[in-house]
């Protein structure tokens, strides 16, 4: 793996793009829409709470990404497991409704993005690559004005596989046009275990998006690792 210390020794056509926690604030908007979720469910929200639902969510996702189920328990599953766990009498399927609404408000951009997709998108075409649900992803990217950015969006429940998935990304190497090779495509993500585990799996290149500096302890392993989007300016120019 290489740090984003200068040009890359490849030449890129295109770049996949993960949104959420790369381009799109995720943290931010799931936090923003969870709180209006349980005052609409008439239950007090506070930070407890938040990081119980945080974590219920993301262990369904990572079982999600592991094909062990299906969105759909994601959807019905997580306020249900919350509301049990608390022992609150609330109905997990109308929080789910209100918050997948909510969500899809939540536009927030990381540091820089707007920034970096503009000089991106006059440089190479952009796909966005992501797990999450259709109507929510479409909706932020479009309250967050950056899908003008896109030539594509290849989102996980329209394409009937989801990342880490080889089969995702036969999906969108399929649909795009002109064709691409593997090897002329960089994804840029800040998942190990959905974005550079993907890339591995469908053998294109990888750079890890990680502004908190984590250790690397997944077994996959990036061709580039960041701290900044500003970095890809450099790493792509």
């Amino acid at each position: 793996m290489h740090e984003s210390d200068g040009k890359t020794d490849m030449k890129f056509k295109a770049l996949f793009l993960d949104m959420d926690g790369t381009f799109l604030d995720f943290q931010a908007a799931e936090k923003e829409a969870f709180y209006k979720t349980l005052k609409g469910s008439k239950i007090e929200p506070d930070e407890v709470r938040y990081q119980r639902y945080s974590s219920i969510n993301d262990s369904l996702w990572k079982a999600f990404e592991r094909g062990e189920i299906a969105k759909e328990t994601i959807r019905s599953s997580r306020f249900t497991l919350l509301f049990q766990e608390l022992g609150l009498d609330a109905d997990g399927d109308a929080a789910e409704e209100f918050y997948e609404r909510a969500l899809g408000e939540g536009h927030a951009l990381m540091p820089h993005a707007r920034e970096v997709l503009q000089y991106l998108s006059e440089r190479y075409a952009l796909y966005v690559v992501t797990n999450g649900f259709k109507n929510v992803q479409k909706s932020r990217l479009r309250l967050a004005d950056i899908e003008r950015f896109m030539v594509k969006s290849f989102i996980s429940e329209e394409v009937g596989f989801q990342k880490p998935q080889k089969e995702f990304f036969d999906v969108c190497f399929a649909e795009i046009v002109p064709a691409l090779k593997p090897t002329e495509v960089l994804l840029i993500g800040d998942s190990l275990t959905s974005d550079i585990l993907g890339a591995q799996n469908a053998g294109i290149a990888s750079c890890w998006f990680n502004p908190d500096g984590i250790p690397n302890e997944s077994g996959a392993e990036p061709d580039y690792e960041i701290r900044s989007l500003l970095e890809l300016k450099e790493l792509l120019r």
